[in-house]
């Protein structure tokens, strides 16, 4: 009798198995994304939110993914293809966290340019940043939050599985382009950004050198490191909600980029 039950139920078992196979690549894709989003991806966000978060989506994904997908049986095959699930997340996660690594150079050439780079504090990722960095990043995040961005990231995720089938790796030359392309954006997105601090600081220099000519008596930076500051802070107050908006649109520019044409 037992036997015959267990015979019964042996084809479900295969049938879970598979899932539990498919859930599991889904959820590689899901958590290497999240690695990288904004707003989920923080140092400061507890682990236990993102795995909630991931285990929701994945539940959703699965019944719009694992049809017609016929998960491997070998470990080899099963460990390659939850491999490339997560370079595939994470690609696309890096390409959406570059418009963060932009705030993040903007803040660093702001703060250069201020002459407070020298000031580290409290940051939110792994690396010292400058206080300009770290207030630009946070205030950026808040924004892409608050803005939905991460639900648009979730969007080019579903969409990616068109471009990018279950299990399959990102094409290498591709790849290679894109992320030169990526790295090119962030540091031209970067300075353009931090553009009106760039002048400040070059009219700075412009003005100390000609004082310093003038009267080479006068200690000079004694006077100008304070006055640019004061300038430098002033105009980041009146220019930082056009650029946190500027650089909103920049984002989504990147999401737009990746719905119209993903690796």
């Amino acid at each position: 009798m037992d036997a015959a039950i267990f015979l019964k139920l042996a084809p479900l078992h295969d049938l879970a198995n598979g899932h539990l196979i498919t859930a599991a690549a889904i959820f590689a894709r899901l958590s290497a994304l999240f690695m990288f989003l904004p707003g989920l991806g923080e140092r400061v966000m507890p682990v236990r939110v993102r795995l909630v978060v991931a285990l929701g989506l994945m539940a959703v994904l699965l019944p719009a993914v694992s049809g017609g997908v016929e998960a491997p049986t070998q470990p080899s095959k099963i460990a390659a293809m939850i491999a490339a699930e997560a370079v595939s997340g994470a690609l696309i996660g890096f390409s959406i966290r570059i418009a963060i690594f932009a705030i993040q150079i903007a803040g660093v050439i702001a703060s250069q340019s201020l002459s407070l780079a020298q000031l580290f504090g409290s940051n939110m990722s792994f690396e010292p940043e400058t206080p300009i960095s770290t207030m630009l990043m946070f205030a950026a995040i808040v924004v892409a939050v608050t803005a939905g961005v991460h639900f648009e990231a979730v969007s080019v995720l579903i969409m990616s599985y068109d471009i990018i089938p279950l299990g399959r790796f990102p094409g290498a030359s591709a790849t290679g382009e894109w992320a030169a392309g990526r790295a090119a954006f962030a540091f031209s997105a970067g300075l353009s950004l931090a553009f009106p601090f760039v002048v400040l600081g070059f009219i700075y220099n412009l003005a100390i050198g000609a004082a310093n000519r003038a009267m080479p008596q006068l200690m000079v930076a004694f006077v100008g490191i304070p006055a640019v500051t004061f300038a430098g802070l002033v105009l980041l107050a009146a220019g930082a909600p056009a650029l946190l908006g500027v650089w909103l649109d920049l984002m989504r520019d990147v999401i737009l980029e990746l719905m119209a044409r993903q690796l």
